[in-house]
């Protein structure tokens, strides 16, 4: 083998290792740049999962609500023309009876006041 084209070839190698270094460094610089978006992407990807998530348990708790609601529509549509029918429908309350409901309406009124009647309930105080 020459001399020069031992030469030749340690030049092709030595420009080959070159490019190939500058080739490793741009991936390296460009994958360290891109970095902050691909947590980023990660971080809203996580956090739509989340919000699917949640969106997914609360329609499930409408629906325990729905089914709930449903129920006991149908329990009060079978009692109460069944207590208008009673003999004793007419009936005044026991005294101690009826403050006993009387004080069960004032703290249900007083834990969720919200409720049908309890508005007209603090009117009448």
């Amino acid at each position: 083998m020459s001399a020069r084209l031992a030469l030749s070839l340690g030049a092709l190698a030595a420009v080959v290792l070159v490019c190939l270094g500058f080739y490793w460094s741009g991936r390296r610089d460009g994958a360290a740049a891109e970095r902050p978006r691909t947590e980023a992407a990660l971080a809203r990807a996580e956090l739509a999962d989340r919000e699917t998530e949640g969106a997914r348990a609360g329609a499930a708790r409408v629906d325990v609500v729905a089914q709930r609601r449903e129920a006991v529509a149908e329990i009060a549509a079978n009692i109460i023309p069944q207590a208008l029918q009673a003999e004793d429908a007419d009936a005044p309350l026991d005294a101690n009876r009826a403050a006993r409901l009387g004080r069960a309406d004032r703290e249900l009124c007083e834990l969720a006041p919200d409720l049908d009647g309890c508005a007209a309930d603090r009117n009448a105080r």
